[in-house]
């Protein structure tokens, strides 16, 4: 495998295990329970479902964790880590927009969203935008590097 392949393979595999991450994150928080789904800046009618026992907050956690797995599956396989699924390159060019414009966010919140300049910036939002925003630009740096998005053969990963 040339470098190039192995910068693209890197970015899918990077951003997959990011995807995985946050996966894993909206199942830890449900763990954590309200206080938690608070601080990773969830509406506050998602806090206040956890609080009360209602469906919203597992429901909407475990369905954000299910889609990013689901996304991170897709990054493996641009990767060429699992088989080749369908609909490939048009799923990673959504998923880049979705994240690059979610990431986009950082603007407003280093603005403080507001014309008070002095107000306090929130940390994890500024945070987890930067994260998402890179997820974002390395799923479509992967895609601006490779014409094809086909799986790696078995004779490639060995010589890798």
């Amino acid at each position: 495998m040339v470098a190039k392949q192995r910068w693209v393979v890197g970015s899918f595999i990077f951003a997959g295990l990011g995807l995985l991450a946050g996966a894993l994150l909206h199942v830890v928080v449900l763990v954590g329970g309200p206080d938690w789904i608070a601080f990773v800046g969830a509406p506050a009618s998602v806090v206040d479902s956890a609080r009360s026992g209602t469906w919203l907050a597992p429901v909407g956690a475990l369905s954000i964790a299910v889609l990013l797995a689901l996304w991170a599956l897709y990054a493996f396989s641009a990767a060429g880590v699992v088989r080749r699924l369908p609909l490939l390159r048009t799923v990673l060019v959504f998923i880049s927009v979705v994240f690059i414009v979610r990431g986009l966010i950082i603007i407003p919140a280093l603005a403080g969203g507001r014309i008070n300049w002095r107000a306090p910036i929130d940390l994890f939002v500024v945070a987890s935008s930067l994260l998402i925003l890179t997820l974002g630009l390395s799923i479509a740096a992967g895609l601006t590097g490779c014409r094809n998005l086909r799986p790696a053969t078995s004779d490639e990963v060995i010589q890798s």
